[in-house]
């Protein structure tokens, strides 16, 4: 004979919680709370949902199982198990265990939660308290207290797996929970104008992938840098350096997908990535942002012009990231993958210059650089450029440039 939905639930209810300790509750399909097993204070409201109803929405939403216990977890801490009874069982509602926390909550996951969510820090403490009342409960305990579940309402056994294979994500996003939440996002979202951020930081990455190197000089100015979010909360420094590498990594694929060969585009981020590591101040890992937006966009702009292949095009960025380098030839042709002697044959047809020359006017444009902006003398330039002595780097200064290197610094001077 069909039970009726009612004592044998309400018994199977407490003698869960007793023996597991656990929150455990019993439902009906109009989402009624029928019974609570809890602490005497109740179970604790969630301070984002304080009325349930992204739990109970994914409890009784259609594709809900019916009579088999599902598993969830919310937001990456809530973890429920429940047994849905549907219409099809002539019984109507549900028993719920949860919410319980599969380790101990922290500050620092809790913070993660409110980045990951863009949600107002006011939150932490209410969140800080809620889960300090949440019983932790591993994973594991909690399938095997679904499976024990079944056994007391069907009296028939059930493998774990098929638990597993029913867990379910409660599926309504947290930013639309309700009205109450909404509205507290509201002078968030006018205060930091994420709207705003987002179409200028896309507009940065077009002009990326487009190439247009001399828009991203006009409009830099505009790349947000104030609440971009927070990756460290212990060290502004760190936070900067995190959000740059995020940034290189959305530029490199900016410009693979503007034609950048994605060999040459992941050799350029590891290089800025270890440029921004060794970085030590604020305005440098900034400073540093604009020049990696202007870096690729050059490559692409370049590449679009250059009618080089794919292997030439792979050496010359080879070079252009190892200009303070001695540079092999056998370096190159392994970077390009083709042999050394096939390599200055494609080199001198396609770019008019052998590999060497290429190299020497490549090691004098950075010269160039070194002695007009950075106070390095004509020894100190050789030196960096590994030239074999300053004679030569002269030598070959005068070539391609026309005038001595000390000429040069002393008319940038």
């Amino acid at each position: 004979m069909e039970r009726t939905f009612g004592e044998d639930e309400l018994w199977v209810c407490k003698l869960l919680h007793d023996n597991l300790q656990l929150p455990v509750r019993l439902l009906t399909t109009d989402r009624t709370v029928e019974a609570v097993f809890d602490s005497v204070h109740g179970t604790a409201a969630h301070p984002l949902d304080p009325n349930n109803d992204t739990v109970l929405a994914g409890i009784f939403a259609d594709d809900s199982p019916c009579d088999i216990p599902c598993y969830s977890i919310w937001n990456g801490f809530d973890q429920y198990v429940w047994l849905h009874f549907g219409e099809p069982s002539g019984r109507a509602g549900a028993i719920v265990i949860g919410p319980v926390a599969s380790s101990t909550v922290t500050d620092e996951m809790l913070e993660g939660f409110l980045y990951d969510y863009r949600l107002s820090g006011a939150h932490l403490d209410a969140l800080r308290e809620y889960y300090r009342q949440l019983p932790i409960c591993y994973q594991i305990s909690l399938l095997h207290a679904g499976t024990l579940l079944y056994y007391l309402i069907y009296r028939r056994p059930l493998d774990l797996t098929e638990v597993i294979d029913r867990s379910v994500p409660f599926r309504k996003p947290l930013a639309s929970l309700n009205d109450e939440l909404e509205r507290s996002l509201t002078d968030r979202r006018l205060n930091l104008n994420f709207h705003n951020q987002l179409n200028a930081a896309n507009m940065m990455l077009q002009y990326v992938r487009e190439g247009r190197k001399e828009e991203l000089v006009r409009y830099r100015d505009l790349f947000p840098r104030e609440n971009m979010g927070i990756l460290s909360r212990k060290s502004r420094l760190r936070n900067e350096k995190n959000l740059a590498i995020c940034l290189t990594t959305h530029t490199m694929q900016a410009a693979i997908d503007g034609g950048l060969y994605p060999e040459v585009a992941f050799i350029a981020s590891d290089l800025w990535i270890q440029h921004i590591e060794d970085l030590n101040d604020v305005d440098e890992v900034v400073k540093a942002v604009q020049e990696i937006l202007l870096d690729f966009a050059d490559r692409v702009s370049r590449q679009r012009l250059s009618r080089s292949s794919k292997p030439i095009a792979v050496c010359q960025d080879y070079i252009f990231n190892r200009i303070y380098e001695p540079i092999k030839l056998t370096e190159l042709a392994k970077a390009a993958g083709i042999h050394p002697a096939y390599l200055s044959k494609l080199f001198k047809q396609e770019t008019g210059m052998t590999v060497s020359e290429y190299i020497q006017r490549q090691k004098v444009e950075e010269a160039k650089k070194l002695l007009a902006f950075s106070g390095a003398s004509p020894l100190h330039a050789a030196s960096l450029l590994n030239f074999h002595d300053q004679s030569h780097f002269t030598k070959v200064f005068k070539k391609y440039a026309g005038v001595t290197p000390k000429q040069y610094k002393d008319r940038a001077v």
